[in-house]
């Protein structure tokens, strides 16, 4: 594979690069036919998310790689790899500089050397070359289709940072309450925490806030402020709306981003499975609509290999330790606190005092008083030499006479 970028879309590739450094620890590196993709999932696979970026993006591209044009198989010609998030993200490191220094951005990936070979040509016949070594893997896929998702809504991503702003950033999950006309934000509190004791932030968006503005089903879903902030990191900069599509609680969360003609990108995100009593006590306000949601099957069925035909029949993306809050084991539900550390209380040592019977503590003398009290040992005498007896250690020396 072998393809040449310029300058302002090397840009637009480094900041997918660092998106996708926000949500996995590894990058899936697939050229295709109809131009390059690049993919990443969590270490919980709760969170799915890929780039497409199509022929007219690069200058030149050729998907085979050395050695492979003739190969009988067409699997053969297209070469599959992951590295690790790290050693791209070396290259790429600092998209300021990259924006006012790259001219063009070459990468290929030869087969008989298994490495990732990128070349950047910057301004005063600079060039840098980076060779990355990689993993042969195959193609990780979420399967999900855009129209099963009854709810839809569109607007740019400039608004969804600035409705962010309001929530702290220690909050961990948002809660998403949609209705006929208006989307409610607001922060996740977790059923075993004190609601009198936790800050509350609410924020609503009205219907005509959206470009476009479609819910057929009143729901609410809870999905992680990470991955959400990961998009707006790309799409913010860049001036790209943001379509959401949803489901219900415990449906997976689609977010969209597209430029026509040139690169798309898809962030699937797992929402919570809440119990009845925590869904009427995790938000203020209660949907005046309150419909039951389907219990048809996800749009996302599994993350699965491409080369297998077969689905599982567990749904990764809807069952994931992270969040499985509803567990009756105490310690089960703990595993969504992984970023604390929780410190239990160390009783004091007993204080080592040595004191007579008849001695007693009383009470603090009065004010006056205190600066006797404490100098009091002062006072004493060094010695008493009264009803003192000595023992003689040496005879008496000679009498004078």
């Amino acid at each position: 594979m072998k393809c040449l970028l310029d300058g302002s879309n090397v840009k637009v590739l480094a900041r997918a690069l660092h998106a996708l450094a926000k949500i996995g620890e590894e990058l899936h590196f697939e050229p295709t036919e109809n131009g390059l993709v690049i993919k990443t999932v969590n270490s919980s696979k709760s969170a799915f998310s890929s780039f497409h970026f199509r022929l007219p993006f690069f200058l030149t591209y050729d998907y085979r790689s050395e050695n492979t044009v003739d190969a009988n198989n067409q699997d053969d010609m297209i070469v599959k790899c992951k590295l690790p998030m790290k050693s791209i993200l070396s290259v790429f490191r600092s998209i300021g500089n990259l924006e006012k220094s790259v001219e063009t951005c070459a990468i290929s990936l030869p087969l008989s050397e298994a490495l990732l070979i990128i070349e950047l040509k910057c301004k005063h016949g600079i060039v840098k070359l980076f060779n990355l070594r990689y993993y042969e893997c195959e193609s990780v896929e979420a399967e999900f289709s855009r129209d099963a998702f009854p709810s839809k809504f569109t607007c740019s991503a400039h608004f969804y940072t600035e409705a962010l702003q309001c929530f702290h950033s220690s909050i961990q999950e948002v809660t998403w309450s949609l209705a006929a006309d208006q989307v409610h934000l607001s922060n996740y509190i977790d059923e075993e925490m004190d609601p009198a004791k936790c800050v509350r932030t609410d924020v609503t968006l009205a219907k005509e806030e959206f470009f476009d503005f479609n819910v057929a089903l009143s729901t609410q879903v809870t999905f992680c402020l990470k991955e959400l902030r990961a998009i707006l990191f790309f799409a913010e900069p860049l001036g790209l709306d943001i379509q959401c599509r949803m489901e219900g609680a415990g449906q997976p969360v689609l977010f969209s981003v597209n430029r026509e003609g040139l690169y798309s990108s898809d962030f699937l995100l797992a929402t919570l499975t809440p119990s009845s009593e925590s869904i009427a006590s995790s938000s203020v306000r209660t949907l005046s609509q309150r419909d039951s949601v389907s219990n048809q099957a996800s749009p996302v069925s599994a993350l699965r290999n491409k080369t297998d035909s077969r689905l599982t029949s567990r749904s990764v993306l809807q069952h994931t330790p992270l969040l499985a809050i509803d567990s009756p084991n105490p310690s089960s539900s703990s595993c969504r606190l992984n970023s604390l550390s929780l410190i239990e209380p160390c009783p004091l040592p007993p204080l080592d005092v040595h004191m007579q019977d008849d001695e007693e503590v009383g009470p603090p003398p009065a004010k006056r008083a205190r600066a006797r009290f404490i100098f009091r040992k002062c006072f004493l005498g060094s010695q008493d030499c009264r009803d003192t007896t000595r023992e003689v250690l040496a005879p008496p020396s000679d009498d004078e006479s």
